[in-house]
C-alpha cells in the first residue's frame, strides 16, 4: 500500500467532507417537535427525506443505507487500496454470508435481510454459500463457510450459522493487517476485535450467563485468552486491559470513564461509545497526511458514525425517547475529533 498513491484520493475527500452534517444541524435535529420540522432540516443533505419517511423506521434505515452505500462504491472505485476499505465492508460482507447460510438451513427466502456492499457482489456469496464454491473469493472464507455449516449439521442450531461468521469476520479483519502497512490502521483492526470480545463478555457477565456460553462468542484474534477475557468482566477490572490498548494515552475525554473502570461502574453502553471513540481520535491524528490513507480511513470512519448518530436522533424521536438520553448516546461528530 504505497502512500504516494492517496494524494488523489485525499484531495477528493477535502470535497467529499462538505457533504458531513455540522454540530449545529445536529442540535437543531434534536430541538425539532415534529416530523416535518425534521424533514425541513434535512433537505439539501445527503439524508433528505420527506415527512412520511421520517416516521416511518424502515424508510429511515433505507435512507441512510443508501448513502452509506454509496460512500463505500465511491470509496472501492478511488482507493488504492481495497483491504483499507474492507476493514469496514467486511462485516456487511459476513452479515450477508450469515444471511445466504440462514436461507440455506431453513429454506426461507431473506433476500430483504441482504446489505449490497463490499469487495464481494451479492451473486459471488450467494455461489460460495449455495455450491461451496471459491471460484471467486480466497479458499480461506470457503474453509470458515464449510467449517461452520457442518457444525450446523451438527447441531440443527442457526445461532451456529451466526457465531461461526462472526468468528469468521475476525479472522479475515485480522488477515488484512497483513496487507496494511500503516500501524495506525493495524490498531484500528486490533480495536475492534477487542472491543467487541470486551464487550461480548461485559453484556454477558451482567446477564448471567456461564462461561462456557462467552467461550463461544469470544474471538481468539483478540489481545487475550478467552479466560482472561472471562476472568476480566467477572472481576470488573477493565481498566488494566484498557490502559493496553487506548492509542490515545492521556486524554481529559477520558477520565471520567477510566475512573468509572477503576470504581467498577462502567456500563456496556459507555464500553460501546468507547470502542468508536477510540477509532475516531486514532484516526483523526492523521487527518492532516497528504500522502497518506489515514485521511480516507477516517473519512469512512465518519460517516459509519454520522449514520449511527442520525439512525439514533431519528428513530428515538420517532419512538418518543427523552432527547438527553439520544444526546447522550451520540458518537463523536466528524471534524469535532
Amino acid at each position: 500500500m504505497s502512500e504516494k498513491n492517496f494524494s488523489q484520493v485525499n484531495t477528493a475527500i477535502s470535497v467529499q467532507e462538505a457533504s458531513f452534517l455540522t454540530s449545529q444541524q445536529y442540535d437543531q435535529l434534536l430541538q425539532t417537535d415534529d416530523p416535518a420540522s425534521r424533514s425541513a432540516l434535512l433537505q439539501g443533505t445527503v439524508y433528505a427525506m420527506d415527512a412520511e419517511a421520517i416516521k416511518d423506521l424502515n424508510a429511515i434505515e433505507q435512507v441512510l443505507m443508501k448513502h452509506l452505500y454509496s460512500v463505500y462504491n465511491w470509496a472501492l472505485e478511488i482507493s488504492p487500496s481495497k483491504e483499507l476499505v474492507e476493514i469496514f465492508t467486511l462485516r456487511y460482507t459476513y452479515h450477508n454470508l450469515k444471511v445466504f447460510l440462514k436461507g440455506r438451513a431453513t429454506g426461507q427466502s431473506l433476500e430483504h435481510l441482504l446489505m449490497p456492499v463490499g469487495t464481494y457482489s451479492l451473486e459471488v456469496l450467494e455461489h460460495l454459500v449455495m455450491a461451496f464454491s471459491a471460484e471467486y473469493c480466497p479458499d480461506f472464507m470457503l474453509d470458515e463457510v464449510l467449517a461452520t455449516w457442518q457444525e450446523y449439521q451438527d447441531y440443527q442450531d442457526v445461532r451456529v450459522l451466526e457465531i461461526g461468521m462472526d468468528m469468521a469476520y475476525f479472522q479475515h479483519l485480522k488477515r488484512l493487517t497483513q496487507e496494511l502497512e500503516d500501524e495506525s490502521l493495524r490498531q484500528l483492526v486490533n480495536l475492534t476485535i477487542d472491543f467487541y470480545n470486551a464487550i461480548t463478555v461485559k453484556r454477558a457477565v451482567g446477564l448471567g450467563k456461564p462461561r462456557s456460553f462467552m467461550r463461544q462468542l469470544l474471538s481468539d484474534e483478540g489481545s487475550l485468552s478467552a479466560a482472561n477475557w472471562i476472568a476480566m468482566a467477572e472481576q470488573g477490572d477493565f481498566l488494566t486491559w484498557f490502559s493496553q490498548i487506548n492509542p490515545c494515552g492521556y486524554d481529559l475525554e477520558l477520565r471520567s470513564y477510566e475512573e468509572k473502570m477503576l470504581n467498577q461502574t462502567l456500563t456496556t453502553v459507555e464500553l460501546e461509545y468507547l470502542a468508536d471513540f477510540l477509532q475516531a481520535k486514532l484516526l483523526a491524528a492523521g487527518q492532516f497526511e497528504t500522502d497518506g490513507p489515514l485521511p480516507l480511513a477516517r473519512y469512512l470512519l465518519g460517516k459509519e458514525l454520522e449514520v449511527k448518530n442520525l439512525r439514533l436522533i431519528l428513530t428515538g424521536m420517532a419512538n418518543q425517547l427523552p432527547v438527553e438520553l439520544i444526546r447522550e448516546r451520540m458518537r463523536p461528530i466528524y471534524g469535532q475529533d
